[in-house]
């Protein structure tokens, strides 16, 4: 018997090849519960970075075609926005775009060495784990494990 999937899987479906015709790509999709709200989330993103017309744009081609499709009878909110600053690595294809760049991990639980947070370079990345290079050497860590990975791209600010 198919899988059935999610409603997030079923709006990405709808959200690529409209974001590949506007020059963009589909960076993640959420859909789940904030606070008390249902919330329908596409971030977008492309190489020169995102502005409000790309939101826009983006929410104005996918919207109606997310509403013909008819995956809900919730009420929900529908937003497209940017990742931004510290944006969340979840994804196998999400760890190989950001490949050779810094993150910060936050694990679930201390590790053998006491340690909870890290800082470095994603260097690899298999479906169950990573490897980062950090200050002392590098680490291999169970994607299992992680509480959270985002790029540490605002130590700037």
């Amino acid at each position: 018997m198919a899988e059935k999937k999610s409603i997030a899987e079923r709006v990405r479906e709808i959200a690529d090849p409209v974001a590949e015709q506007l020059g963009l790509s589909v960076w993640d999709v959420f859909y789940g519960k904030e606070g008390q709200n249902m919330i329908m989330r596409i971030t977008i993103d492309k190489p020169e970075g995102i502005g409000i017309q790309d939101c826009e744009s983006m929410s104005r081609a996918v919207d109606p075609l997310i509403d013909e499709a008819n995956l809900t009878s919730a009420p929900y909110s529908f937003e497209v926005s940017s990742p931004g600053l510290g944006r969340r690595i979840r994804t196998d294809e999400q760890f190989i775009v950001w490949s050779g760049r810094p993150v910060a991990v936050k694990l679930i639980r201390e590790d053998e060495d006491h340690m909870r947070e890290y800082r470095g370079t994603l260097i690899s990345s298999t479906a169950d784990d990573f490897t980062i290079e950090t200050e002392n050497g590098s680490r291999t860590i169970s994607k299992a494990a992680v509480a959270y990975v985002k790029a540490d791209d605002d130590n700037d600010f």
